[in-house]
């Protein structure tokens, strides 16, 4: 993928010879192509971990969370089936869910006070009708065409995912069988939430991902694991 968004740069860029095994410290830091990558992979034909489904057990529940960086809230509706859309007022792009995690039945945008249900549609507009006759929203306007964006949702294995593409294929099948069965082996069962902990990373999603594949420095820098 890096690959691929290096070829799409407005200044010309040649990947060494060496292939993937060399990879150049430009991929890791160049602004623009890590806007391709938030709009290619994050937002591209890819499912998005959101969260477990034991994080949003009741119904109100909702938790927010990340695709690159775009916020996202995911909800637990009334009836039961769980949502996720961009966590965006359509009005004017303000956050609407200020917390991490709660419950509610609906969701407001604390700027202008648009609420929303939660599957993400628009219930109600502050001064929709202006105040004394004057001002107020269009006689055209529909609540319809001014939801939440929304995202496919699948829960797997108590884990759930999104994506912005309609063409990605079931998790099971996007993940590839020997995947699915290693996450089947060991979520495919009831689980108990006994904590959480976050953090976040003020870097380039890659460098992050990167530290994880490499057993390379677990043994010389976390000694812990050799004693252990």
């Amino acid at each position: 993928m890096a690959i691929a968004a290096a070829n799409q740069l407005s200044e010309p860029f040649a990947w060494p010879e060496a292939g993937v095994t060399r990879v150049p410290y430009r991929v890791f830091s160049d602004p623009e192509i890590y806007a391709l990558e938030q709009e290619r992979i994050f937002r591209g034909p890819v499912w998005n971990f959101l969260c477990l489904e034991i994080d949003i057990p009741n119904p109100g529940d909702f938790k927010t969370t990340f695709i690159g960086e775009i916020p996202i809230v995911v909800t637990r509706d009334q009836d039961g089936e769980i949502h996720a859309m961009v966590n965006r007022c359509a009005h004017k792009g303000a956050l609407v869910c200020l917390k991490e995690r709660g419950n509610c039945q609906t969701m407001s945008c604390v700027y202008h006070a648009w609420t929303y249900d939660l599957k993400g549609q628009l219930k109600g507009v502050a001064f929709r009708n202006g105040i004394r006759g004057k001002g107020g929203m269009p006689e055209d306007f529909d609540p319809q065409k001014h939801r939440l964006e929304p995202l496919r949702v699948q829960v797997y294995c108590g884990l759930v995912f999104g994506t912005f593409s309609e063409e990605t294929e079931p998790v099971p099948d996007f993940l590839g069988p020997a995947i699915d069965h290693h996450v089947r082996r060991n979520l495919g069962r009831p689980v108990k939430m006994l904590g959480s902990h976050s953090q976040i990373m003020h870097n380039n999603w890659k460098l992050y991902a990167e530290n994880l594949r490499d057993s390379y420095h677990a043994t010389l820098l976390h000694t812990f694991y050799t004693t252990f």
